[in-house]
């Protein structure tokens, strides 16, 4: 109070700043803009196909339905067939043992492997560390038939078991899980066989726990690739496709048939589960970061 005046404290002052933009922010908003136009576009247009009429389709030359047609989606469902004679469940089912499973012993192997490399001293160390990047180096063009006739050799064709066999190994991951061992303090492990822990305990519940951000982002991003790719199930196990192989094999029916608007629902369907999975974990795509070090 001044003269008989009540006056403001700091906190009670709003000051309100212009934001201003340079010519150089707004070109690259605008080139921003019209890039992530460019991504969803196909994206937007296969759904309006999808919802679609065939007349529509036919007769239309951008997909525009006056009436969505969210049948389309049931008769996927329900009619769509592989030429196994599978159906989308059973081909959503195949899709989920091969890249759900081949995710998860993949990132299995290769963190476990990168681990023990990078924290424990132990004859041919060095080697196995070079191993894997000789491997990594060497071009595997060309090595599909050597690889298929190994898994005819191992029973292994037309199998689940091709799974098992393709995932055990180091991994697209491992020099990125090596790094990461490495830059994590020891003193924590130190610590904790300090109170008894044993070496398993380290690993679960100290080591693995910090880690967690880059495992999930190479994890969905195998399992995505994974969960698309229609080759190697057309090749190593066509008798159960997946819904990638098995859309695929569709197309000549739609072509056929004129069924076009079924097609592309199937083809969202296939897409929902990775759009979902990216939605939900997207920060470890975009921010992975390593918390490490000790305080005190």
């Amino acid at each position: 109070m001044i003269f008989g005046k009540k006056t403001l404290s700091r906190p009670e002052y709003k000051i309100k700043k212009k934001i201003r933009r340079t010519p150089v922010q707004i070109v690259v908003c605008v080139l921003f803009a019209i890039y992530s136009a460019i991504i969803l576009f196909p994206f937007v247009y296969a759904i309006l196909i999808s919802l679609e009429t065939t007349f529509e389709f036919e007769n239309t030359a951008f997909p525009l339905p006056k009436v969505l047609q969210f049948k389309n989606y049931v008769t996927a469902w329900k009619s769509l067939k592989s030429d196994a004679g599978s159906g989308v469940p059973e081909m959503f089912l195949n899709s989920l043992w091969y890249a759900g499973g081949g995710t998860i012993i993949g990132l299995a192997c290769g963190i476990m492997t990168a681990y023990a490399v990078a924290r424990y001293k132990f004859p041919m160390r060095q080697f196995v560390y070079y191993f894997v990047l000789i491997t990594m180096m060497i071009p595997v063009i060309g090595s599909m038939p050597s690889n298929l006739k190994m898994m005819v050799a191992l029973k292994a064709y037309n199998s689940p078991l091709y799974v098992v066999i393709a995932s055990v190994g180091t991994g697209a991951g491992f020099l990125v899980f090596y790094a990461t061992f490495k830059g994590i303090d020891w003193g924590y492990a130190e610590a904790a066989f300090i109170d008894g822990a044993g070496h398993f305990t380290v690993f679960f519940k100290i080591m693995l726990p910090q880690i967690i951000a880059p495992a999930l982002a190479i994890g969905l991003s195998e399992f995505i690739a994974a969960w698309s790719n229609a080759e190697v199930p057309l090749v190593y196990f066509p008798r159960l496709p997946t819904l990638a192989s098995g859309l695929l094999e569709y197309e000549k029916v739609a072509k056929k048939d004129q069924t076009y608007p079924v097609y592309f629902a199937g083809l969202i369907t296939c897409m929902l589960p990775t759009v979902a999975l990216f939605a939900v974990f997207q920060k470890y795509f975009l921010d992975i970061q390593i918390g490490g070090g000790l305080k005190g």
